[in-house]
């Protein structure tokens, strides 16, 4: 199923209401080497994934495919939008990646490395999703641990004690959305909240489980992470 696209992929391109253009740079006319023939095979699958997106949105997905030649306007193309040679053994550049665009949004990939094959359907969907809503959606944690981490503080400094870095689940999803911290004690989830996840609510207050109940009923959505959770 490496060309069957997720049910996720189909809810973002279904969700499509107006045309989305994706630019495919490729170095097709690079001179053959053992290096560019492996990059131009992984630019096949790269190519066929792309039309699986283009068939499946209906008409919502508009492909460009160029080919940067080196010195040329497609090549000034490319840099505009962000797409980077990689270097070649022999001095010249390959250009693999691809831009997403809608109305004045624009995400890129610079650069495709065939590292990323198994991410690829993913990294292809977040970018058309961002261009789509390029205002974060916002998710709420709630939680009795340091998801968060902690900051540095003169005293811990002098201690020889650093703070610690955010879970990196939540660094991760601060890249895609606006990450807000729900206090345990809280008595009401913010109306502006569309996802809301709990992580170890240890000890967690009447009134905070009284405004999940209330979250829940106005039909939004609760993402539960119930490392050993216990109501008080």
């Amino acid at each position: 199923k490496a060309y069957t696209l997720s049910d996720g992929t189909k809810a973002v391109l279904a969700k499509l209401d107006s045309p989305v253009t994706i630019r495919f740079f490729c170095s097709r006319s690079a001179d053959a080497s053992a290096e560019t023939v492996f990059l131009k095979n992984y630019a096949s699958k790269v190519e066929d994934l792309i039309n699986e997106f283009r068939q499946t949105a209906k008409g919502n997905i508009i492909v460009e495919k160029i080919d940067p030649k080196p010195d040329s306007d497609a090549e000034d193309k490319a840099r505009l939008n962000g797409v980077e040679g990689a270097p070649l053994g022999n001095g010249d550049k390959f250009y693999l990646g691809l831009s997403v665009s809608r109305l004045n949004d624009n995400q890129t990939i610079p650069f495709l490395s065939p590292a990323r094959e198994r991410e690829l359907e993913y990294d292809l969907a977040r970018a058309i999703t961002r261009v789509v809503t390029p205002e974060k959606p916002v998710i709420g944690i709630m939680s009795a641990l340091q998801v968060f981490g902690m900051p540095s503080n003169p005293m811990m400094m002098q201690m020889g004690q650093r703070g610690s870095e955010p879970w990196a689940v939540v660094s991760e999803l601060q890249r895609d959305f606006t990450v807000r911290n729900v206090p345990m004690s809280a008595d009401k989830i913010d109306d502006d909240i569309r996802v809301l996840m709990l992580v170890h609510p240890k000890e967690i207050s009447e009134a905070a489980q009284f405004a999940i109940d209330q979250f829940i009923l106005e039909d939004r959505c609760l993402a539960v992470n119930a490392f050993s959770y216990q109501r008080s």
